[in-house]
C-alpha cells in the first residue's frame, strides 16, 4: 500500500509540472521566450552581415594591394639580378603556377633562367630499402662527378652534393661552363628516378630558388620529420655549391610540419638559407629577388607573414648598390 501510494504521488506531481509548464508556455512566458529567440536571431543575423561586410574589405584591401605590389615590381626588381643565372628546383606539392610567377619575376629582375628540376618523392623517402639505394648510389655516383661530401657524411648530405654539382655553381665565370661532371650527375639523378627536368637539361645556375608546397598532413609524424630533413638538407647542401639559395613557399609551409617551418626551426641551416612564405603574393616574389641579393652577399633571412618570419621583405639595397 506504501509503494502504491509512492508512485501515485510520483505520477500526480509529473502531470502537475507538466500542466504548470503548458499554462506558463501557453500564457505569461510565451511572449518572453519568443522575443527572446527573435532578438538573439536577429543578432546573429547582424553580426554575420558585419563580419562579411569586414571579409570583403580585407578581401579588397589585399587584392588591391597585391595589383599594386604588381604594377611596382617591374621598376623595384628590374635588372636586379643581371647577368645572373637562376635554377628552380621544385619539391613534391609544389605548384607549377607559382613556378611560373617566379620565372617570370626572375626574368624581370634580369636573371637568366636555366631550368626548372622536380626532385620525386623517392628523393626523400625514408624506407630503409629507398635509403639503401641512395646510400649505394651517392657512393658511386659521388666520386664520379667530383662530390664535395666526404664519405663519412650522411645519405642527405651526399645526396645533396651531388645534386648541387648538377646544378650550381658559386661564381658566373663557372655558369658559362656546363662541364661533363655536372651533365654526368644530372644524368645519373634522372635515370635513378630522383629528379625529372621539366624541358631542356639545365646548365649549371649561380642562384637556386627552392619551392615548396603545403604540408603533407597525411603522413605519420615520423615520415614527415624524416622527409623534412632530407630537403633541410637538400637546400642547405645547394647553398654550399652556389652564391645564393632560396628556399620559396606557401604561408602554409611556414607552419612546423611545413619545409619552410623545418627551414627555420634549424639554427644552422636558416643561417645559411634563406626563405619566403606567402609566395602566391605579389609581394613575396619580389621579396625573393631581395633575398637572393642579400644571400649573393653573404647574409640569410626569412620573410613573408608566416610563422618565424622576420620581416614582410629584406631590407632594399640603395639605388647604387
Amino acid at each position: 500500500m506504501i509503494d502504491f501510494r509512492y508512485h501515485l504521488v510520483s505520477i500526480v506531481s509529473i502531470f502537475l509540472a507538466l500542466a504548470v509548464g503548458i499554462v506558463l508556455g501557453a500564457g505569461p512566458l510565451q511572449q518572453q521566450i519568443g522575443q527572446t529567440l527573435t532578438n538573439q536571431v536577429s543578432q546573429l543575423r547582424k553580426d554575420k552581415a558585419e563580419l562579411r561586410s569586414q571579409l570583403d574589405t580585407q578581401a579588397h584591401e589585399l587584392e588591391a594591394a597585391d595589383q599594386f605590389a604588381e604594377a611596382v615590381t617591374p621598376e623595384l626588381v628590374g635588372s636586379r639580378l643581371g647577368g645572373r643565372s637562376v635554377v628552380l628546383v621544385m619539391l613534391p606539392g609544389a605548384d607549377s603556377s607559382v613556378a611560373d610567377d617566379i620565372t617570370a619575376t626572375m626574368k624581370t629582375a634580369g636573371a637568366t633562367v636555366n631550368g626548372r628540376v622536380k626532385l620525386t618523392s623517392a628523393w626523400a623517402d625514408p624506407d630503409q630499402g629507398k635509403v639503401a639505394f641512395r646510400d649505394q648510389l651517392s657512393s658511386n655516383l659521388g666520386p664520379l662527378v667530383g662530390s664535395t661530401a666526404p664519405a663519412t657524411a650522411s645519405v642527405n648530405e651526399r645526396m645533396g652534393a651531388i645534386l648541387a654539382k648538377a646544378l650550381v655553381v658559386s661564381n658566373v665565370a663557372d655558369a658559362d661552363r656546363a662541364t661533363e661532371q655536372s651533365e654526368q650527375a644530372l644524368s645519373g639523378l634522372k635515370e635513378a628516378g630522383l629528379i625529372a627536368i621539366d624541358g631542356a637539361a639545365p646548365k649549371p645556375a649561380t642562384l637556386a630558388v627552392v619551392v615548396a608546397g603545403p604540408p603533407n598532413t597525411k603522413q605519420t609524424e615520423d615520415t614527415r620529420k624524416a622527409e623534412l630533413a632530407t630537403w633541410t638538407t637538400t637546400s642547405d647542401e645547394l647553398d654550399k655549391g652556389d652564391s645564393g639559395t632560396v628556399v620559396a613557399g606557401p604561408l602554409a609551409s611556414a607552419e612546423p610540419i611545413g619545409v619552410i617551418g623545418a627551414l627555420r626551426s634549424d639554427r644552422s641551416v636558416a643561417a645559411a638559407v634563406s626563405s619566403v612564405d606567402d609566395v602566391q603574393l605579389q609581394m613575396a616574389q619580389s621579396a625573393i629577388v631581395f633575398a637572393l641579393l642579400e644571400q649573393m652577399n653573404g647574409k640569410s633571412g626569412h620573410y613573408g607573414t608566416g610563422i618565424g618570419a622576420t620581416a614582410v621583405l629584406p631590407p632594399l639595397p640603395s639605388s647604387g648598390s
